[in-house]
């Protein structure tokens, strides 16, 4: 594990003094902590499902419209009825999104893509986070976790601004900063902070996008200024404002007053138990300590993964008002001392960890016409994958459902992540860490945030063992 000493002068920048500082430390695109899972375990727990993701949508928006539309009436009848109808809109609106939001922008909450892909330009707008912007903030965020100058998502830096944490509650930051972005990116302005973790090539879409919803709040703002009523309003915008303290609640566990710059997500995440509404709310991203550890998991399968490395975690918080009970002191405190930080006691190790993965096959001998052995073909099932490490290179080797085999270069070109920790789907490997896919056949990145493809290399199967030729295809 590794750390840097909390000083009161950190810049949470991402193109100060502590990205540097970062860089220099090794703690920019590191490799982290990660509790060890059976690999067949973690196989099963990756595959994906569009059935839950499409009943718990479904309801999301029928609630949604259900308590807008009784709002709309209400309003319309002089009823203080309204009001209540409005309250439950404006959470389902403008606090629940959030993690529809995350779970579809991680690409697993359906197992068909275009179903994320709606849902996450939907719930974008809805929480008002620009799409393209946030998908790789979001992407950042998971390589650096709360690491200072590296992670654009560190909710409460220090030392805390108090009234800004209480803000957080109605929106009005949020909605400001939203608001000030959108009119600067429609007319193809980019901060410096922003280039760091935004690709040349998708500042096109962030414009484009900008410029749909200035036009989209313009047409609201007429809207409510040609039929002088406040209620197109109350339904689109300012939900934002009313609705937001949920999304607040709940997002302050996951990391506010925990350790900066660890590589170990179970020192700076918390996993926090929740009743079947909250967790219906939160889509179970209260299993967070769990879903940073391994983020292909797809939310309706976090209770399973939480059961199976429980005894490798520290002490999950009873329920919300348990993990604000240390928020709070926690926040007041840093207020004050910088370097306070609440120190979650890990416990003693009991499993080997996965920075030494046991299916990790090394050379047998010397090479062969320049063919390696890797290993027994036993070892390689029908659509998986196997890390082959040799010298200082790391392979991935991979059987598809035809059980042919093919080989490529074993890290991600994005996130430096093994791909043999990944999932298999038809001819494509998603990276663990920011599913991020390849073609298994030809190496080229087939999802961003992958941009460069991967080196090929032969693979051939003989007397029941498979061997590698290391020289690129």
């Amino acid at each position: 594990m590794s750390t840097i000493t909390q000083d009161r002068l950190s810049d949470y920048s991402l193109v100060g003094k502590d990205t540097v500082r970062a860089i220099e430390r090794g703690l920019a695109e590191a490799t982290w902590y990660s509790s060890p899972v059976a690999k067949e375990k973690m196989r099963e727990l990756l595959q994906r499902r569009d059935g839950p993701a499409i009943r718990d949508t479904l309801l999301w928006f029928a609630l949604i419209i259900g308590s807008g539309y009784a709002g709309y009436i209400l309003w319309r009848s002089g009823s203080w009825w309204a009001l209540l109808a409005f309250a439950c809109y404006g959470v389902l609106y403008g606090s629940t999104s959030d993690s529809r939001w995350h779970e579809s922008g991680h690409g697993t909450a359906f197992k068909t893509d275009w179903m994320n892909n709606l849902l996450y330009e939907i719930a974008s707008f809805m929480v008002m986070r620009e799409s393209t912007l946030w998908r790789w903030s979001h992407t950042r965020h998971h390589s650096d976790t709360i690491i200072v100058g590296r992670d654009p998502e560190i909710a409460v830096p220090r030392p805390p601004e108090l009234l800004g944490v209480a803000l957080k509650f109605i929106g009005l930051k949020a909605m400001v900063n939203y608001f000030r972005q959108i009119v600067l990116h429609s007319v193809g302005r980019l901060t410096a902070a922003q280039k760091t973790f935004i690709p040349e090539s998708e500042y096109g879409k962030v414009i484009v996008r900008a410029r749909i919803y200035v036009l989209i709040y313009a047409l609201v703002i007429g809207l409510a200024l040609y039929s002088r009523s406040i209620l197109p309003l109350l339904l689109l915008g300012l939900p934002n404002l009313y609705g937001a303290w949920l999304m607040t609640v709940y997002g302050l566990t996951q990391h506010a007053g925990l350790a900066e710059n660890v590589l170990d997500h179970r020192l700076n995440c918390r996993t926090v138990y929740m009743n079947a509404i909250h967790r219906y709310l939160y889509w179970n991203m209260n299993y967070h300590v769990e879903h940073h550890m391994f983020p292909l998991v797809p939310y309706h399968h976090l209770s399973r993964l939480h059961a199976l490395v429980k005894a490798d975690m520290p002490r999950p918080y009873t329920g919300l008002l348990d993990a604000w009970r240390e928020i709070i002191p926690a926040i007041l405190r840093q207020a004050k001392d910088p370097s306070y930080y609440v120190q979650r006691t890990l416990p003693t190790p009991t499993l080997a960890s996965s920075a030494s993965p046991a299916h990790v096959f090394t050379a047998k001998g010397n090479p062969v016409n320049g063919w390696l052995e890797v290993c027994a073909s036993a070892f390689l099932k029908v659509e998986d994958v196997i890390r082959f490490d040799h010298d200082d290179q790391t392979f991935a080797i991979y059987r598809l459902a035809d059980s042919t085999l093919y080989a490529t270069d074993g890290l991600c070109t994005h996130g430096k992540a093994h791909l043999a920790g990944g999932l298999v789907k038809g001819r494509l490997i998603e990276c663990p860490k920011h599913n991020g896919r390849f073609d298994i056949i030809d190496g080229s990145p087939q999802r961003q945030p992958a941009c460069v493809g991967l080196r090929t290399y032969k693979v051939r199967e003989h007397d029941g063992k498979i061997f590698i030729d290391l020289g690129p295809v």
